[in-house]
């Protein structure tokens, strides 16, 4: 990350999702299955634009509608779904790619960037984390134990997880690419475990590019903003 005070320009990107974001509670931890949660090695996953027999337990199935143009911003959000159905093992998994394709670091606000805690705009389901945040690479996916409910396979929250302030940061170097992957989870408020229909998720990113004096020194913040976002459709089996 270069300092204010350098003449290399920095671009520092927020993003503000749906919903309030909240702390990365057992990210970290072993899957609830006992060590059998999926797993990494996303390289050679690939968007299910197919139609895929679904398994014998599958409950519902979750595909992805649309999803914006890139944002005129010096980052490049996309989505896929790398696990469609919704079974005893564990809900729809989504993998959120942000590249940086200029030739500058970009700096990021390191949940919202890649839906991590949020909401879609009806409230129905929220997207929580499957994987620690990379830019060396694929992270290794895992699922936590969030709080849901017992009759499998129903991913609803049975209760609001903890909110937490705190913001972080984390640097896309140039050429480089932020990514992480998200569960979609019922929220405890939602009347079934599988809300069915089309649901959008979405975020507004922000670039703030100091403008500095002949020493380097920022003097005046020019920020632009954009929303970038996509829909899914969750149907039941």
């Amino acid at each position: 990350m270069t300092d204010g005070h350098q003449s290399t320009r920095r671009a520092l990107l927020r993003v503000a999702g749906v919903a309030t974001a909240a702390g990365l509670a057992g990210c970290t931890g072993s899957p609830s299955d006992g060590g059998s949660g999926d797993t990494g090695g996303a390289d050679t996953e690939t968007p299910t634009d197919t139609e895929t027999p679904p398994p014998e337990d599958a409950a519902g199935r979750v595909r992805l509608v649309s999803s914006d143009d890139n944002p005129d911003l010096a980052v490049e959000p996309a989505v896929i779904v790398v696990e469609e159905f919704v079974t005893a093992d564990g809900p729809a998994v989504l993998r959120v790619d942000v590249e940086n394709p200029t030739d500058e670091t970009v700096v990021g606000e390191y949940r919202d960037v890649v839906f991590q805690y949020v909401s879609s705009s009806d409230f129905s389901y929220q997207l929580l984390p499957h994987s620690e945040r990379s830019t060396t690479g694929v992270p290794e996916r895992e699922r936590p134990p969030y709080p849901t409910d017992e009759d499998a396979p129903c991913w609803r929250l049975t209760e609001p997880l903890a909110q937490t302030t705190e913001y972080g940061t984390v640097s896309i170097p140039a050429d480089g690419t932020l990514t992480a992957f998200v569960g979609l989870y019922a929220n405890p408020d939602a009347e079934t475990c599988l809300p069915t229909g089309e649901h959008r998720f979405e975020a507004t990113y922000g670039i703030e590019e100091p403008v500095g004096t002949s020493s380097g020194t920022a003097t005046d913040d020019a920020w632009t903003t954009a929303e970038w976002g996509f829909s899914l459709s969750v149907e039941s089996l």
